[in-house]
């Protein structure tokens, strides 16, 4: 099993493959089922900013509309980044549409804290 571990204000923060696999599942059940404001709900403040929100829904309305459901997913990389913004856990997955495959970028965001 492979597991992900970054480490901040002392402990460890754990993203194993399976958790992974399941929120990109997720996510891509969400785009399949065209629940493009459950996937902005659902999104860190980054992409929920406003004056985000319908330039994110018309993203996701394009690629849903170009590539069609998505399929099987592989994982190929993941990469752990700890900073004073938080630590960035980024996986690239190899993921099959019906209209073709797209190598898609997850980054998963915790907060960065204050350590004494």
């Amino acid at each position: 099993m492979l597991t992900f571990y970054a480490w901040q204000c002392g402990s460890a923060i754990v993203l194993s493959r399976g958790s992974a696999n399941s929120a990109v599942r997720h996510f891509h059940q969400e785009l399949n089922d065209n629940q493009y404001e459950q996937i902005y709900l659902e999104a860190s403040e980054g992409f929920s900013e406003e004056g985000k929100h319908v330039e994110l829904v018309k993203f996701l309305e394009a690629i849903h509309t170009k590539l069609g459901n998505a399929g099987a997913e592989r994982l190929l990389n993941a990469t752990v980044n700890a900073g004073t913004d938080g630590t960035f856990v980024t996986t690239e997955y190899d993921t099959t549409f019906a209209g073709g495959s797209a190598i898609e970028t997850f980054t998963w965001v915790t907060s960065s804290c204050l350590c004494k």
